[in-house]
């Protein structure tokens, strides 16, 4: 990564935030871990799939992800190239790999740590969760500048892509309208959706909320309806 980018980085997700969302009610878990599943950290890499490790007091590996480069800069060891790399990536690494215990974010500052049976408690919150009924959906034509393009880049090389729309999305409890990008594909969302949240949350504005889903037979004919897809498949 460059100097620029180091310094413009930060993560969408912060632990902080969350340990106080979900101690103010336990309901805004599968948020919260939505929004931990979609993001991007920094992390050192000496290559593809090598990334830093640490070693607690009760000997355990857990892969070390920074939200910040004020985080990244308190690493005390060797220091090897930076890479962004997707939570998706971090989780399927301890998955793949017996030796890895876990993930630790940010641990030389208000550590999270995130073990085997945390990731798998996440997957299985996730999985409950059923498709909001009360979601209200509708065309819209704010399309940040450069987003549609950016779409259309990154599923050009996955082609288990066939189309995305990008819609309006109001819930029950919400007072304004925020993004929903529905996504037609082939395949899991936690393979995808890393990666598409990377390349379209610099197009953005400051605090603007995007939602990613799945697009399953309700979803598809209510897109249909309301508005073009911004991408097809060729």
């Amino acid at each position: 990564m460059t100097e620029y980018e180091l310094d413009h980085f930060q993560s969408e997700f912060d632990p902080q935030t969350m340990a106080q969302a979900i101690q103010e009610d336990p309901q805004n878990k599968p948020k919260q871990f939505a929004i931990l599943k979609t993001a991007s950290f920094l992390a050192f890499s000496k290559g593809p799939g090598q990334l830093s490790v640490l070693n607690n007091n009760k000997k355990e590996a857990l892969v070390a992800a920074f939200t910040c480069r004020e985080e990244l800069e308190k690493w005390p060891f060797e220091r090897t190239g930076v890479a962004e790399v997707p939570f998706a990536v971090l989780q399927q690494l301890v998955e793949r790999n017996d030796r890895l215990d876990g993930v630790v974010i940010d641990p030389f500052g208000k550590a999270l740590v995130l073990k085997r049976a945390h990731l798998a408690d996440m997957d299985a919150t996730l999985a409950s969760v059923q498709p909001r009924k009360e979601l209200k959906l509708k065309a819209t034509r704010d399309y940040p500048i450069g987003l549609p393009l950016a779409v259309k880049e990154l599923c050009e090389s996955h082609n288990e892509v066939y189309r995305v729309w990008l819609l309006a999305a109001r819930g029950e409890h919400d007072t304004e309208d925020h993004k929903l990008m529905v996504v037609d594909f082939d395949g899991k969302g936690e393979d995808l959706f890393p990666h598409l949240a990377k390349a379209v949350r610099l197009y953005l504005r400051q605090g603007e909320r995007l939602e990613l889903m799945k697009a399953d037979l309700r979803l598809l004919q209510i897109a249909q309806q309301a508005a073009r897809p911004i991408y097809e498949k060729a």
